[in-house]
């Protein structure tokens, strides 16, 4: 068989695993042990085929390479469910999303002047885009949002794989695809959110440490977008310039003091510039003072930080798995040359770091924080940024020392076993732990009924028709994207209680807003609630998430299912309508 045939049978050998995992006909590999197993093989047997394509690679590149592309490969193939025209949501809040992003253009879509969204302002103005089309329909836009996940993080990764020069430095494209590859599923550990990396991006592509107003534009541009982020992104484009700065700039020949100007200088004017960016909008946003700031009062779940009922791994153990192999190579390749650098510039990369996992680790602890390391995504970007360019030798020496070659040996004869053997296991660990996160997760695509999608939609609109018929006000708690891509037609829209934003205000227990909601609920206000299954069940810390069903509990479905009883129930969708009760609790 010739090489272009085995060449072709290779390329086309990445889409096996994940039509075996995504199949909706095959169920055995739903195991993940199993999974993984099977994944290890079809490596050893792409990397045989890569071989004999391309023979002149050893086998080591040829297994890196096959690894870590079909690891690649399988997290592009498990976006495929999320495409879909299912018109009823894919998870709790994958419908509020779409119609938060609609609100940036509320005049377009509904004919109303709507503020937008308080939560996530820059990740909603970048899923907007699609509502710019005549007609922007739910498909359209769930295609739009797995694009900007695949898009932000392969851009970021190549960038990234681009500043470290590794094809002239390695003289090997295999290295240069498998290094952007890893970067890609190092991402998605987080996941890191693809309005971080919209900022990452930017600095990646156009900063130069030797022009320093250049650089301070960029970051004052990026620092625009994190002030209508989140809190915790404000010092990120100071601080991923700083990191530049440190590790590309040599301190040789400077005064400590001109040499830390440009970073502290960037640092600072970003922070700022991301504050003054987050006050006006809250000014010019249109949406209530006393509605921000729900970050500041939630409560802190410091139990999380160990193995726990929604986050088994726990963030601490599952931090430290992720960052020890980076950490371990930038430990071994700075203990024999810790010398070279000037020691201000060694501490500023670890201060940031440092700073950057405080401050994620606060954040995932809030209530409603979750169950990853998403909210470590500011310290990942730099762990990964970091890491890559100590490891690749991309860390400029301000004094450059050679050892005497019979130093080196008796040095090697000493410690360079224990030293590649260390580093073999770091680098190990740096390539399988990504691939286990990416393959431990997804599967069969689920099977949605479509015909009885349909049968609800039209039992919906039924309802909801007729209470605007007579003037009634319909509130959709959840599903509200029925509304926005006209599922649920000549209903207009009432803005309040949106899900995702009733969970936050009940979370972080904002008295104005619940109060607000209490009053309309206790009024009966509305005439129809189309909602999520209300129950009152109090949960506690032994279930996942327990704390957040607790507070939704006490602030939602106990005030509506006082006043309101559930008049249809579509639990093919689960979906249930409530109406008024003729005789509401005392």
């Amino acid at each position: 068989m010739g090489r272009k045939i085995y060449g072709i049978i290779y390329i086309l050998s990445f889409a096996l695993f994940p039509w075996l995992v995504l199949s909706p006909t095959i169920s055995l590999l739903t195991n993940t042990p199993l999974r993984l197993g099977i994944f290890c093989l079809l490596s050893f047997g792409g990397a045989f085929l890569f071989r004999r394509a391309w023979p002149q690679h050893g086998w080591g590149a040829s297994l890196l390479l096959t690894t870590l592309g079909y690891g690649t490969v399988y997290k592009l193939a498990s976006f495929i469910p999320d495409i879909s025209t299912y018109p009823f949501s894919l998870g709790w809040s994958e419908g509020s999303r779409y119609y938060y992003a609609s609100l940036w253009l509320s005049k377009h879509v509904y004919g109303l002047s709507i503020p937008p969204s308080i939560l996530h302002p820059s990740r909603y103005l970048l899923q907007s885009i699609p509502f710019l089309l005549p007609g922007s329909t739910l498909w359209l836009n769930r295609l739009w949002q797995v694009i900007l996940w695949v898009t932000t993080a392969s851009l970021t990764s190549w960038l990234l794989v681009r500043r470290l020069d590794l094809p002239a430095r390695n003289k090997s494209l295999v290295i240069t695809l498998g290094m952007t590859f890893w970067g890609f599923l190092f991402i998605f550990q987080g996941p890191i959110y693809y309005h971080l990396l919209f900022m990452v991006i930017l600095i990646l592509w156009g900063f130069d440490g030797t022009r320093f107003w250049r650089t301070l534009i960029l970051v004052i541009i990026a620092s625009l977008w994190a002030g209508i982020s989140r809190v915790n992104w404000l010092p990120v484009p100071g601080l991923l310039a700083s990191a530049l700065y440190l590790l590309e700039v040599k301190a040789i020949g400077k005064s400590l003091w001109r040499y830390l100007f440009p970073p502290i200088i960037w640092v600072l004017v970003g922070t700022c510039t991301a504050y003054a960016s987050q006050q006006a909008y809250k000014l010019l946003s249109g949406n209530p003072q006393a509605w921000f700031g729900s970050s500041f009062t939630s409560d802190l779940l410091w139990y999380r930080l160990l193995p726990n009922p929604t986050f088994p791994l726990g963030i601490l153990p599952s931090a430290f798995l992720v960052s020890l192999p980076l950490i371990g190579l930038m430990s071994l390749r700075l203990i024999k040359r810790w010398r070279e650098f000037h020691r201000m510039r060694i501490f500023g990369l670890a201060a940031i770091l440092c700073v950057l996992f405080t401050g994620g680790v606060i954040v995932s602890v809030k209530i409603g924080g979750g169950s990853n390391l998403h909210n470590l995504d500011a310290y990942l970007t730099l762990l990964l940024v970091i890491g890559s360019y100590i490891f690749f030798d991309r860390f400029q020496p301000d004094y450059p020392t050679r050892l005497d070659e019979n130093v080196q040996d008796r040095t090697s004869s000493v410690s360079n076993r224990l030293f590649r053997l260390s580093e073999s296991i770091f680098i190990a660990g740096a390539l399988i732990i990504p691939l286990y996160f990416t393959l431990s997760t997804g599967g069969q695509r689920p099977k949605r009924d479509f015909t009885a999608a349909q049968a609800a939609l039209q039992t919906i609109n039924t309802a909801a028709q007729q209470v605007a018929d007579h003037a009634g006000e319909v509130l959709f708690i959840s599903q509200r994207q029925l509304l926005t891509f006209n599922e649920v037609q000549n209903v207009p829209l009432v803005p309040e209680d949106e899900l995702v934003f009733l969970m936050e205000m009940a979370m972080s227990d904002n008295a104005a807003y619940m109060d607000a909601f209490h009053a309309d609920i206790s009024n009966q206000r509305f005439d129809l609630i189309v909602s999520e299954p209300l129950v009152i069940q109090y949960q506690g810390r032994s279930h996942s998430f327990g704390e957040e069903n607790d507070a939704w509990v006490r602030s939602v479905s106990e005030p509506v299912l006082c006043y309101y009883e559930p008049s249809i129930i579509l639990d093919s969708v689960g979906v249930v309508l409530y109406t008024p009760r003729l005789n509401p609790c005392k």
